[in-house]
């Protein structure tokens, strides 16, 4: 379970921080200096009142704080420190209540650690796992891994600063993983501000004016935030839309799982401006295609020609495969003959499948090495790539017979190569999502119809790893007839899922 860190009132919170904020004065010359002002009378009275207001500050402190962490768990931080680190790892220093240098932030609640592997030193700080803050620009800073040194485990976060991989691969190691917004770290935020995103976007805002006086702070702000595992939809909103570089590219992404009416057109005009280098262009359309809104199909349509780096391009053509929007099947074939790619030529078939486009069919044709399609092949190839990389399921797609779609499915039954008595005869299903959601389907038993007599089936789908069959994509089911097909000659068989049938599909049984 997740734990919760209490939340100080505020003024507990500031009087936490009393002693380190008064003057470092002898408390005999505070009451001279008060009584100079005051007069003698009014001092001694002035001193009264302040020694009783101290007084009462003492107990409340007393009776009602509790430090953000306990010695216990501090002492157990360090026992798991000192399990992980790199061999020669010596513990330095700890330090309560600090919080990392190079961010900015009001929320004081951290337990610094620092320490030596041999000519490496090293700071890791663990925070709550709710802590707040934006990171200060440095020119100078080293991105030695991906998660930027920032982790999240069950009890903390943690933010390590060292130029030694080792150390920083250690604490990964320990059970933390990052809590980036655009790397997994999604839904983990959603559940730690849970009903505070008002809250988180208040604290953000007012962090944003107190530390970020120009544009690349800003930009180092919001993109911290992500790397954090904060969300803060305004700061994205506008970092997406006027940042360059690294931020530019963390915001764009991370409006993909904000998805919204207002995220939609900040991505609209970043795809649509040509100024926007070719790698946000293509972060952009791959959020597009997460948020799948109808509405984004001309300014998708019109970015398409426009689009020069490749990989964007294909992923443009994959956003609006998303939403079939039925309108760009001509652009999307042009495409298609101007890509010498064939793995981006494969997005583009695989769009051209989708929206149905039978004038595709000659060009999809010329990227498929076989046209003849049986179970023993499409097994095969399942084992060599997924599926909707293979340019034959594209062609399948528009020219065999399936069945109907129905509730979302379709269903096509494909042959074996050579079914013949006493040997095993199998047929492959090929199951489509043609809907508009992603539809859980892998354990739902089907039924296959052999010469009209019904049989259960409860052979479990393969969905390349996925528990959900995508939308737009394809699985497969075999199906093993070994005691449903005894005597040779012709015989008809079907499939049916949930409400969706197949072809009818005859075999020849030699």
């Amino acid at each position: 379970m997740t734990a919760e860190w209490p939340r100080l009132r505020p003024e507990l919170s500031l009087l936490s921080k009393l002693p380190n904020q008064l003057p470092k004065t002898p408390p005999k010359l505070v009451r001279i200096a008060t009584m100079k002002r005051l007069g003698p009378l009014a001092g001694a009275a002035a001193v009264g009142s302040l020694g009783i207001t101290f007084l009462l500050c003492r107990l409340s402190v007393s009776q009602d704080f509790k430090p953000w962490i306990s010695n216990e768990k501090q002492e157990q931080i360090l026992h798991r420190l000192r399990d992980v680190l790199p061999p020669g790892s010596v513990i330095t220093a700890t330090y309560l209540d600090r919080t990392p240098d190079d961010w900015c932030t009001v929320d004081s609640r951290g337990f610094e650690i620092d320490g030596q592997n041999g000519e490496h030193n090293f700071r890791i700080w663990f925070l709550p796992r709710d802590w707040i803050a934006v990171r200060r620009v440095a020119t100078s800073r080293a991105r030695l891994v991906y998660w930027e040194g920032v982790l999240l485990g069950p009890e903390y976060k943690t933010i390590t600063d060292t130029d030694s991989v080792p150390v920083y691969e250690a604490i990964q190691k320990s059970g933390m993983s990052t809590p980036s917004l655009i790397n997994s770290g999604w839904r983990t935020a959603q559940e730690v501000y849970k009903d505070r995103l008002p809250e988180v976007a208040e604290q953000v805002e007012s962090l944003m004016t107190r530390c970020c006086k120009d544009d690349p702070s800003r930009g180092e702000a919001a993109y911290s935030l992500i790397v954090l595992g904060v969300p803060a939809k305004s700061v994205t909103l506008d970092c997406a839309e006027h940042a360059t570089g690294r931020a530019q590219e963390f915001c764009v992404s991370a409006l993909g799982f904000w998805k919204g009416q207002d995220s939609l057109p900040v991505l609209e005009r970043v795809i649509s401006n040509p100024a926007t280098s070719p790698r946000v262009q293509n972060y952009a359309a791959i959020s597009m295609d997460w948020i799948g809104d109808p509405s984004a199909g001309p300014a998708l349509l019109k970015s398409l020609p426009n689009v020069a780096h490749p990989v964007a391009a294909a992923h443009v053509a994959a956003a609006l495969e998303a939403i079939h929007y039925a309108p760009a099947a001509p652009e999307i074939l042009a495409q298609l003959g101007k890509e010498s790619d064939p793995f981006y030529q494969v997005y583009y078939a695989k769009a051209l499948a989708t929206l149905r486009y039978q004038p595709a069919v000659a060009s999809i044709r010329k990227l498929c090495k076989t046209t003849h399609f049986t179970a023993e092949w499409i097994s095969a190839k399942q084992q060599e790539t997924y599926l909707g990389w293979v340019a034959e399921i594209a062609l399948m797609r528009l020219t065999e017979p399936w069945g109907p779609p129905s509730n979302g499915l379709r269903l096509l039954l494909l042959p074996p190569d050579n079914p013949r008595l006493p040997a095993p005869i199998n047929v492959v299903v090929i199951i489509e999502n043609v809907g508009d959601r992603d539809l859980n389907i892998l354990d739902t038993p089907g039924e296959v119809i052999v010469d009209g007599k019904t049989y259960l089936h409860r052979e479990t789908l393969d969905a390349e790893g996925s528990i959900a069959l995508r939308v737009n994509d394809v699985a497969v089911r075999w199906i093993g007839l070994t005691g449903l097909i005894t005597d040779p000659g012709l015989h008809k068989v079907e499939y049916r899922l949930e409400n969706a049938t197949s072809n009818l599909l005859t075999l020849d049984v030699r």
